[in-house]
């Protein structure tokens, strides 16, 4: 069996079974484990798949954003280490940017105390969160308001923050895999693009669930990206490639 036709048997059982392990694909292919493994890595980087610990299960689909009052409840625990790790790498005096997210929001309860920081963000939940807790300047970027997620997007949003030099960016994600930051609004594209663009350092901040889902648009390339600030419930495949395309990766 040639190897195009191994990916579309694996991609045949995989859409039947929802998940399957590799040592069942081994005894079913009647190939080595390392081949195995190629071959899922193929899949993966093309997007079709997403391994997973022991096996490999079919990419899940991103329909829509959750609403936020659903986001609040979900890895709570996992996004207050994630947020603790994300404050230790601000800077004294740094402009900063905390996109839209119950991540970023989690941030911005840990550094609510800093007086030194510029804080620039299109979340109306961060800035009204830290408007009475916190001296350091705050900027909202206004744009087209997302009522399902209290935040703005689109081509405004991006104009605005085309006039700033922030030092770190931290971008949130609600689906992300081996290609990248995926999303299911498409004016949330060239918001994302925008802050890469105006800022130096870009830090990804999502819990692990995130990993393995897909949408519609791709907002940004993993390659944008200079750090990964996660959970360690991270499958161990997707640390090897993200590190195997040198970016930063935190386990908190």
């Amino acid at each position: 069996m040639i190897p195009l036709e191994r990916r579309q048997k694996i991609m045949e059982l995989v859409g039947i079974r929802g998940v399957i392990s590799i040592s069942e694909l081994v005894a079913t292919l009647n190939v080595s484990h390392m081949t195995v493994r190629r071959d899922l890595q193929k899949l993966e980087q093309e997007g079709l798949v997403v391994q997973v610990s022991g096996g490999v299960q079919i990419l899940k689909k991103l329909n829509s954003e959750p609403l936020l009052s659903v986001r609040q409840t979900m890895a709570t625990s996992e996004k207050a280490r994630i947020a603790k790790a994300a404050a230790e790498r601000i800077p004294e005096h740094a402009c900063i940017y905390l996109d839209a997210g119950t991540t970023a929001l989690a941030l911005a309860q840990v550094i609510a105390n800093r007086s030194d920081l510029t804080i620039i963000s299109n979340d109306f939940e961060v800035i009204t969160s830290l408007a009475s807790q916190t001296s350091s300047e705050l900027i909202h970027v206004g744009g087209q308001v997302r009522k399902k997620t209290f935040s703005c997007v689109g081509p405004l949003a991006a104009q605005t923050l085309a006039s700033f030099s922030i030092d770190v960016a931290f971008i949130s994600a609600s689906s992300w895999d081996a290609r990248g930051i995926t999303t299911p609004d498409m004016d949330k594209v060239i918001l994302k693009k925008a802050i890469c663009q105006s800022s130096i350092n870009h830090i990804l901040i999502s819990d692990s669930s995130k990993y393995g889902q897909v949408a519609t648009f791709i907002a940004l390339p993993l390659s944008e990206l200079n750090t990964i600030i996660t959970d360690s419930s991270l499958p161990e495949t997707a640390c090897q490639m993200v590190r195997h395309q040198n970016i930063e990766l935190v386990l908190a």
